[in-house]
């Protein structure tokens, strides 16, 4: 399995999110950003990271491919690798659903690290609200009746 995939499979498993692995549309749009939270986080966990991907990887990998649920949660939860380093993969779920992470563990006062997509957040329909502060209309757009 390529590393793509294995971490769009591997984030939709730990976000809940399954459309972006099972749904076709979804899964092309999520492509890019999953490109680039990949990029970042390996930046940040050039070690940590790709033993999480190697563990989801070798319980996905087998002849009869399971499906992504809660089932398959249960056992990458039970893999020593996923409790070694589940710090990165909370930072995995933050990085889809907040458009951002932290590097650094056990330090509540560590700094968060931008994702790059805030718009993209899973919270957003999850709250039913639009990004914060998030616009991509020109300026003063509320001033002008649609």
């Amino acid at each position: 399995m390529d590393q793509r995939t294995a971490f769009m499979e591997l984030s939709a498993l730990l976000t809940g999110i399954y459309a972006i692995v099972k749904d076709a549309v979804e899964s092309r749009l999520s492509q890019s950003t999953a490109d680039e939270y990949l990029r970042r986080l390996m930046g940040e966990f050039p070690e940590r990271l790709p033993k999480l991907l190697a563990a989801y990887d070798r319980l996905a990998s087998v002849p009869q491919k399971p499906s992504i649920d809660d089932a398959l949660l249960q056992k990458l939860r039970a893999e020593p690798e996923f409790a070694a380093h589940q710090f990165v993969a909370a930072q995995i779920v933050n990085i889809w659903y907040f458009s951002q992470f932290r590097a650094i563990e056990n330090d509540k006062n560590a700094p968060f690290i931008d994702g790059g997509f805030y718009e993209r957040g899973f919270v957003w329909p999850v709250i039913k609200a639009h990004p914060i502060g998030f616009s991509d209309q020109p300026h003063a757009y509320w001033t002008r009746k649609p």
